[in-house]
């Protein structure tokens, strides 16, 4: 069994924001929540239908706390990750691990 098996894509998605992170020294220690407003800010997202869109698709995680949707940051940031287009280095990288 490889470590593809065990591993689902959003948790290789998890871990590669957060090595990123760490590397570049923007591991925070405590997540912080976000209204609907600062998500569509960190995320860099046109508008509020933007947020609810992905929200409704499950493709980005929050909480609903009354009629308020609230984002962790963590959430916003593996969203994130999971579009990030790799670099050639990147993919490079990855294309000579797998060839071990």
């Amino acid at each position: 069994m490889g470590f593809e098996e065990i591993a689902t894509k959003a948790d290789l998605a998890e871990m590669e924001c957060r090595i990123l992170q760490a590397i570049h020294g923007k591991v925070e220690s405590k997540d912080r929540t976000l209204n609907i407003d600062e998500a569509v800010k960190h995320i860099s997202a046109k508008n509020r239908g933007t947020i609810y869109k992905l929200t409704s698709s499950g493709e980005l995680a929050y909480q609903k706390v009354g009629k308020a949707l609230v984002f962790w940051e963590s959430d916003l940031n593996r969203y994130l990750a999971r579009h990030r287009k790799s670099s050639n280095e990147e993919i490079e990288g990855k294309a000579a691990l797998h060839s071990i």
